[in-house]
């Protein structure tokens, strides 16, 4: 074919396409080729053609041609790079898009295109030394900078990618995308409060997009700050109302808060939207489980079939079902089959509680084990909230002393409402049956495991600054402290507030700085039960609970605890009287009478039945919530002889506790009954 035939052909071809008629170019290009038309220039402009097309497969072989006999065709070749990409070939793309090609080609577009092709390759280093060529080139190529830090962050050079996302957003103070990219940068680089603050500037600029209030509600529940985490969902879940995924993300954290009604509010309206939406109904039947509202299981279960939902939910459903109706074996083939359904601690701990059921106790401890060492690599770093929780106990115990109490300034006695009756212990000491059987008196306001002493001693400056507060000063904490309360609860002229909070035994000095009159409770229960308890509960991981995921740390936080309590019954001269929560299985008249004698309660009666009472709470926000609503019954009692092997490890430092408070390691003995009864 003549070379003017051949200009004329690519005329025409061009001339469609510059026209807008890039299909009938496509068309004109084939039937050249067909025709015998096989000039590399056709197969360029045909390459690009269908490349702009987005025919990318018919592209390939034009474009491929072309290149072989122009290689120095930067056009051609990042056509064929790229055309290579879409068509989900990305090594042959990175084959194409050479180093040395990139640096011969001065409009950087292949260059940029090496970068993108390395970064979907996850060859980081690649990335950025494409990326860094191009902004020395064109230092002012925002998108450029903003895929360096991002190169950056994922290499975990975290002060480089910072640096690369604050010129990308200089340059373009606009871009939702990069604000958010600096933000969840500044958190991995170990700087929360800076990505805090970016993506609240990021939700502010524009207030429709729930993208930098996701990014913070992450950033939150990764920092173990709960609260924040609940309020922020609860905004992108209001601004993107038929998003069944954020709804059922709200009724999870709205769980973890017990937040029940609200929680369950939101996996409805999630349903709504996708009615077989696992997150939702799994939600759904786990609240009902937690709330002690197991007839609704039956229920949400017939729901769920009807609406198609797929199987693993269903027997996720059944597996507690079961598990409430004491079929056991059942239940555990149920979960089996619901595999990961569920969120993993959740599946780990409900199938330990089912093999314990079944008294298959070497598996179901294996099974604790497992949940918590995959709580234990949360990105919250239990285990570093857990010293600090250890750390402060041990402060407080090195300060408290008669010396130390004897510098504080007179104490200021509380006026109108009665202080306080605080119950402390341990976790799992049976601290919520007792004060679920104190409510039995319909004066008694329980407080359920409230902050508001620790949050108190904060306000007023820390432990240290207990000694020198003034009268004023401890007129307003208590005032602060009966704010809190009333919100939580509505008091009337004859309410008793009974403040419930197993580890009120490392807050004491507080309490007693704040409420010089108050009486204590201390819940007893042999101190192996209570560890072994407090390994296999599925707790909410806060700075203190965060110690039960080690045996080694739980024994050495019950150690520390409990010296810490003696100490201050001490120095203090506690008013408290002790209830044993083996005794109380055994006879609760006895074991109680006495103790609403000493508070001052109404006794309902030698034929009390607390469940009535527990009943009329409504929602236990405890890892007791099942018991409580059951029978007294003693299957708690010496449970930790079921795992002996496993506790070995930690018997020694339980021994002096155990022998103090009238147990043993050796029989079932339990402490005494009181002289005076």
């Amino acid at each position: 074919m003549q070379d003017s035939e051949v200009a004329a052909q690519l005329g025409q071809v061009a001339q469609l396409a510059r026209s807008g008629r890039v299909d009938e170019a496509a068309l004109t290009v084939m039937q050249m080729r067909q025709g015998g038309n096989a000039d590399p220039r056709l197969a360029a402009l045909g390459g690009a053609i269908e490349f702009h097309r987005g025919a990318f497969e018919r592209a390939i072989p034009l474009l491929a041609e072309a290149n072989s006999h122009f290689p120095e065709d930067r056009t051609v070749r990042a056509n064929l790079a790229e055309s290579y990409y879409h068509a989900g070939d990305l090594a042959a793309a990175r084959a194409i898009c050479t180093a040395e090609a990139a640096g011969n080609d001065p409009s950087l577009r292949l260059e940029r295109l090496r970068g993108f092709l390395a970064q979907e390759a996850e060859d980081y280093a690649a990335a950025v030394e494409a990326y860094q060529r191009v902004v020395s080139v064109e230092p002012t190529d925002w998108s450029s900078w903003n895929n360096l830090g991002n190169s950056f962050n994922a290499l975990e050079d975290f002060a480089a990618a910072v640096d690369a996302l604050r010129r990308a957003l200089d340059l373009n103070p606009q871009s939702q995308a990069i604000r958010i990219n600096l933000g969840n940068t500044l958190f991995y680089s170990g700087d929360p409060l800076g990505a805090e603050a970016v993506l609240k500037e990021a939700a502010e600029r524009d207030q429709t997009d729930t993208t930098p209030l996701r990014e913070l509600f992450g950033q939150y529940v990764n920092t173990a700050r709960d609260k924040e985490a609940l309020e922020v969902i609860r905004q992108a879940a209001g601004l993107e109302p038929a998003n069944a995924l954020l709804q059922a993300e709200l009724g999870r954290q709205a769980s973890k808060e017990n937040l029940y009604p609200e929680a369950n509010a939101a996996f409805e309206a999630a349903l709504v939207i996708e009615p077989t939406l696992p997150e939702a109904l799994v939600g759904l039947a786990s609240n009902h489980e937690r709330t002690n509202q197991e007839d609704l299981l039956e229920p949400l279960r017939d729901r769920a079939v009807a609406a198609g939902a797929e199987p693993a939910v269903i027997a996720f459903i059944d597996s507690l079902r079961f598990k409430r109706s004491g079929d056991y074996e059942q239940a555990l083939e149920c979960l089996e089959e619901a595999g990961d359904v569920g969120s993993s601690g959740r599946s780990l701990h409900l199938r330990g509680v089912l093999l314990d059921r079944s008294k298959r106790y070497d598996e179901a401890f294996s099974c604790f084990v497992e949940m918590n060492e995959s709580t234990a690599d949360h990105l919250s770093q239990p285990r570093e909230r857990a010293k600090i929780y250890a750390e402060s106990a041990s402060q407080s115990l090195a300060l408290l002393n008669s010396g130390w109490v004897d510098t504080w300034t007179p104490p200021s006695m509380p006026e109108g409402r009665r202080s306080p009756i605080f119950i402390g212990g341990f976790p799992r000491s049976g601290t919520t049956l007792l004060d679920t059987i104190l409510m039995a008196d319909k004066n008694v306001v329980v407080l359920e495991e409230e902050p508001f002493i620790p949050i108190m001693q904060n306000e007023v400056g820390g432990l240290e600054a207990l000694a020198k507060l003034t009268p004023d000063d401890l007129a307003e904490a208590r005032e602060n402290y009966w704010r809190r309360v009333e919100e939580q609860a509505a008091l009337g002229p004859d309410s008793i507030v009974v403040d419930k909070q197993p580890l009120h035994t490392n807050n004491i000095p507080a309490i007693v700085r704040l409420f010089p009159d108050a009486k204590f409770i201390l819940a007893m229960r042999h101190p192996c039960d209570v560890l072994l308890s407090c390994f296999l509960t599925n707790f909410r991981t806060n700075n203190a609970m965060s110690n039960f995921l080690d045996l080694h740390d739980a024994a050495n936080l019950y150690d520390l605890t409990f010296t810490h309590w003696e100490k201050a019954r001490e120095v203090f001269d506690l008013p408290v009287k002790t209830v044993v929560y083996e005794r109380l299985v055994l006879d609760t008249p006895r074991e109680l009478r006495p103790l609403f004698d000493w508070l001052g309660l109404d006794w309902p009666g030698d034929d009390l039945d607390h469940r009535e009472a527990a009943r009329a709470r409504g929602v236990v926000h405890t890892a007791s919530y099942a018991q409580v609503t059951e029978p007294i019954y003693a299957r708690a009692m010496g449970r930790w002889h079921n795992y002996v092997e496993h506790l070995a490890p930690v018997l020694d430092k339980l021994r002096p506790w155990v022998e103090k408070y009238g147990y043993s390691l050796e029989d079932g003995r339990i402490p005494g009954w009181p002289a005076a009864d």
